[in-house]
């Protein structure tokens, strides 16, 4: 059996039942030196800015999980195959970026997730 749950809705059951709650707390393209400055052992400012001007890519998302742990997002349109870093290098498939936040379960993909928050 399915159920329909609003956008809202599933933004405050996230947030009751897995005590998770991103607002404010996701950027869209944020400022290349602040990625520096939070990514600085695991991108160059070259491979930033190639991927930030290519058609290939779309925007960034800076998802600060806490005030020391963060993810970069990016999707790549060409080959469907998706960016997650962590500023401490760790890269990501989206089914293990959703089990880091414990909301696998769920089912939804990362564009779902991020459009609750953008």
């Amino acid at each position: 059996m399915k159920y329909l749950i609003t956008e809202s809705k599933l933004k405050s059951f996230i947030k009751d039942k897995f005590g998770l709650d991103f607002t404010g707390d996701i950027e869209l393209d944020p400022n290349i030196y602040k990625i520096l400055n939070d990514f600085d052992e695991c991108v160059s400012y070259g491979g930033l800015h190639k991927r930030r001007s290519s058609d290939n890519y779309g925007p960034m998302y800076l998802i600060t999980i806490d005030d020391h742990f963060k993810i970069l997002y990016q999707k790549n349109y060409i080959t469907g195959m998706d960016w997650i870093i962590s500023n401490g290098c760790d890269v990501y498939e989206e089914s293990d970026f959703m089990d880091l936040l414990g909301i696998r379960p769920l089912g939804i993909t990362m564009e779902q997730f991020l459009n609750l928050y953008i």
